[in-house]
């Protein structure tokens, strides 16, 4: 089973099996110093769960992006607002406009090759934009989740110091978390 139809089969319970954290999802966002009338992309979407705490930072406008159309589908009917747009696409076959900010919420561990992700990205994010990385669960707490399930077993979250290490090749790591209760890396393009 690919990662699309993996996700396409879980999109209906996807709001049910996952907890994410009030607290811990306004904490992504204070780290994060969203200015307003900001583009935003969210990267793998999912049901939009991100999309309501970054409308409360007034962007312009909030391009989510996931390849599953069901979570995509489950993340229209939660909101009906002018400033979201959401697309049905690979992040790497995205090629539309520039950004403040690039999001991957509860995503990251699910793309295999991460420096050609972070090299697409780059391309995206504008000049002193910011790509933030984030789980509002810890390191361990996800990928014993994910060793759980054959579709996903392959799909690790390494650390912040290995992410940090290829980041740093095309942005600039401003803050890294990496503790029992979330997983955060924030880096800048100069």
């Amino acid at each position: 089973m690919n990662d699309r139809e993996f996700f396409n089969n879980l999109a209906s319970k996807w709001d049910e099996i996952c907890n994410h954290d009030d607290k811990k999802l306004r904490e992504i966002i204070n780290l994060s110093n969203i200015r307003e009338n900001s583009k935003i992309l969210d990267v793998g979407t999912g049901t939009g769960v991100l999309v309501k705490y970054l409308l409360e930072c007034s962007p312009i406008v909030i391009k989510a992006v996931d390849l599953s159309e069901n979570m995509i589908e489950v993340a229209k009917s939660k909101y009906n607002n002018d400033n979201v747009e959401f697309i049905v696409s690979d992040i790497m076959d995205f090629h539309e406009g520039e950004f403040e900010y690039i999001f991957l919420y509860s995503v990251y561990p699910h793309f295999i090759d991460k420096d050609k992700l972070f090299l697409h990205l780059h391309k995206l994010l504008n000049i002193n934009g910011k790509i933030v990385i984030a789980h509002s669960e810890s390191k361990e707490r996800i990928n014993n989740i994910h060793k759980k399930n054959d579709s996903v077993k392959d799909h690790m979250l390494p650390s912040v110091e290995v992410t940090s290490n290829i980041m740093s090749k095309y942005f600039e790591v401003e803050k890294s978390i990496d503790n029992e209760d979330m997983y955060y890396i924030s880096a800048v393009k100069r």
